[in-house]
């Protein structure tokens, strides 16, 4: 896909994105939509550079400042996430690497496990007979 059809549909996801928010009012979800799409964007660049504990903290801090705002707690949540980021620090790939296991766990936790579908086919093999 080429630069251009990237940029399209972003803009196209952009402009109804800004249509849905203004139908519904929903202005105040715009900051803490930004704290977290923020976070999520630098652990996608600090990550691509290899930069695990950068990332880790920018995610932290970007994705736990929104849902502070979301749930208007955001002073004396600063205190919690400080907290958090200093007991985190030289142990994110860690850390990171079991957010991914547990994600990964929520998200198929509903599924079914899968099996090899079992064969119905019947193999038929045809005698000729020598007179």
């Amino acid at each position: 896909m080429s630069l251009q059809n990237d940029q399209t549909r972003l803009i196209g996801i952009l402009l109804i994105t800004l249509g849905v928010v203004t139908i519904f009012k929903l202005w105040w979800l715009v900051p803490i939509a930004l704290l977290a799409g923020g976070g999520i964007a630098i652990y996608r660049r600090q990550r691509n550079l290899g930069r695990t504990d950068e990332a880790v903290q920018a995610l932290l801090w970007g994705v736990g400042l929104a849902l502070l705002s979301l749930f208007k707690l955001l002073w004396p949540g600063i205190l919690l996430l400080g907290g958090v980021s200093l007991l985190l620090r030289g142990r994110e790939a860690e850390v990171e690497q079991r957010m991914w296991a547990l994600l990964g766990q929520l998200l198929s936790w509903n599924r079914r496990p899968t099996t090899p579908p079992t064969s119905n086919k019947v193999q038929i093999v045809e005698k000729h007979e020598e007179a």
